[in-house]
């Protein structure tokens, strides 16, 4: 059984959640928004159980130029790239994962993880495991799947997030179905696209989390 959905983030218009990591022992996410109209980024903490923010960074020094790469029990690594015409001139820059303010860079970081998160398998159009699912999908909710899916079997539950419609107009629909193959709970989550994502949602524990036109970050346990 899966509970119902809810919206624990959602931003401003013209910000995009470009990034998630969850915290390992709590119950965080660090994410990366971005406004592609202010060409500014930042990084905040959410508490998805209490629906509140931990903290926010202010001040960095790449207001576009830097990108979530870890996070660990004590450190949050962003990575600043130094040239656009030279990818490889990058330095980072830690913070940390209680109050997101700047850390000197310890000589030799040791990320500790304690949180399994559980990715999808993405299969594309043209593979032999495409073409299972997009049968399986095509008897279950009479819709054909075009592109490519991720796929993923957990607790006698079968998460398919799959991408449908016309070219540049591509439809991105997350489905629950049980083992046995019946549907149990499906919402589109992405309109107007011009390709596929990687990794549109991911389990932590029993909740999985997804982001819901870009902008929203939400979530349901599975019971």
């Amino acid at each position: 059984m899966v509970e119902n959905t809810r919206v624990t983030l959602s931003l401003n218009p013209e910000e995009l959640i470009w990034n998630l990591m969850p915290v390992p022992g709590k119950p965080w996410m660090v994410v990366e928004v971005r406004s592609e109209q202010r060409r500014k980024v930042h990084f905040l903490c959410w508490d998805y159980r209490t629906n509140s923010q931990v903290w926010q960074t202010e001040k960095l020094p790449e207001s576009w130029w830097i990108t979530l790469i870890s996070v660990g029990d004590e450190v949050v690594l962003l990575k600043i790239f130094e040239s656009t015409e030279n990818p490889d001139r990058t330095r980072w820059y830690p913070i940390s994962v209680l109050t997101g303010t700047a850390l000197p860079m310890p000589p030799h970081l040791k990320q500790n993880y304690t949180i399994e998160l559980i990715r999808p398998f993405q299969f594309l159009a043209g593979e032999s495991d495409f073409d299972k699912v997009k049968s399986f999908l095509t008897e279950q909710v009479n819709c054909t799947p075009v592109l490519g899916l991720e796929y993923l079997e957990f607790q006698n539950l079968i998460f398919i997030s799959f991408y449908h419609g016309n070219p540049a107009e591509f439809a991105n629909t997350l489905a629950v179905f049980s083992i046995q193959g019946s549907l149990q709970w499906q919402e589109r989550i992405g309109m107007n696209l011009k390709g596929i994502g990687v990794n549109t949602f991911f389990l932590v524990a029993d909740r999985i989390f997804f982001v819901k036109n870009k902008s929203e970050l939400v979530t349901f346990r599975i019971v």
